[in-house]
């Protein structure tokens, strides 16, 4: 499972070095990433609901007030896009939770299908 979420599997015992876990540190990075319409998110879940269309959470139901962070998954990716177009709602775009959107973009460059990752899960 470790690997469908892009993690390295470790061995049980595994020695480590200690000086490796170090994080914090400051890093100046450029980024170029594509924008995304709000308007189009608010209409897919208008469309679609809250809950994820791969394993059915509602985050809202599980966190309340904490709960507004379903996600929308863009079934063409933007990164295989070679200009801007119009995205449709209904038809281009669904929510998913937070860990199942993550887990569809573990295979690159083209995006596991929620209906692949569905099977993946239930398969376990």
């Amino acid at each position: 499972m470790a690997e469908l979420y892009g993690y390295d599997p470790i061995e049980e015992g595994a020695p480590y070095d200690q000086e490796a876990l170090t994080e914090g540190a400051v890093k100046l990075t450029v980024v170029r990433r594509r924008e995304r319409n709000p308007r189009n998110r608010l209409l897919c879940l208008r469309i679609h609901g809250a809950s994820c269309k791969i394993c059915s959470l509602s985050p809202g139901q599980l966190y309340g007030d904490a709960g507004a962070i379903i996600e929308v998954h863009h079934l063409q990716p933007l990164s295989l896009v070679g200009e801007p177009r119009p995205y449709d709602p209904a038809t281009d775009l669904i929510p998913l939770c937070p860990n199942c959107h993550r887990a569809v973009h573990t295979r690159r460059p083209v995006p596991w299908t929620p209906e692949e990752l569905r099977g993946k899960l239930s398969s376990d």
